[in-house]
């Protein structure tokens, strides 16, 4: 009797573990069905990000943004939150007018993660004669993470596609 009731219970386990295991050609195909349900909420943030860049709306842009989210931008120190995103952006928009538009390159998906990569060009246009203005190209990456529901940038970093700078003839050795 005790065979027969151990037998039954691992074969109930094994059952439950064959109905949750994937193929690797099923995990594919519902890994692109997540991606490709993602990528027009990806593209429509993407719309929204440059319509708010443009019209200074940093704490819409921040609500983008997981609460742990990390932003790496270039050459500037890795800020965390959306307070602290929003904080980097009224600093730049302080500066001068801005356009940023994104192209989307593709969306990876799974589950609740997801990682976005794709180019982007931008414009800057400073107050006054702070500095000169500015246009460029370059690549981002973004991390999502489906949080109760809601698709949200975890992490986001970028740069631009123009060669670095020379260094300063007092920096090079």
């Amino acid at each position: 009797m005790r065979i027969a009731r151990w037998t039954a219970a691992v074969a109930a386990l094994a059952l439950a573990a064959c109905a949750k295991t994937e193929s690797p050609e099923q995990a594919q195909a519902r890994m692109q069905a997540e991606a490709d349900s993602l990528r027009p909420i990806v593209e429509a943030a993407g719309a929204n990000y440059s319509r708010w860049i443009a019209a200074k709306q940093s704490d819409s842009i921040a609500q983008l943004y997981a609460s742990d989210a990390t932003v790496m931008p270039p050459n500037m120190p890795a800020v965390t939150g959306p307070a602290a995103v929003k904080a980097m952006l009224d600093t730049a928009f302080a500066t001068g007018a801005m356009t940023l538009t994104f192209t989307v390159g593709s969306v990876t998906a799974n589950g609740p993660l997801a990682v976005e990569h794709g180019t982007f060009r931008t414009s800057f246009t400073p107050t006054g004669a702070s500095a000169p203005a500015m246009s460029g190209t370059g690549k981002y990456l973004a991390y999502w993470k489906k949080t109760d529901g809601q698709w949200l940038i975890a992490a986001d970093i970028w740069n631009d596609d123009a060669p670095p700078a020379p260094p300063s003839p007092a920096r090079r050795r």
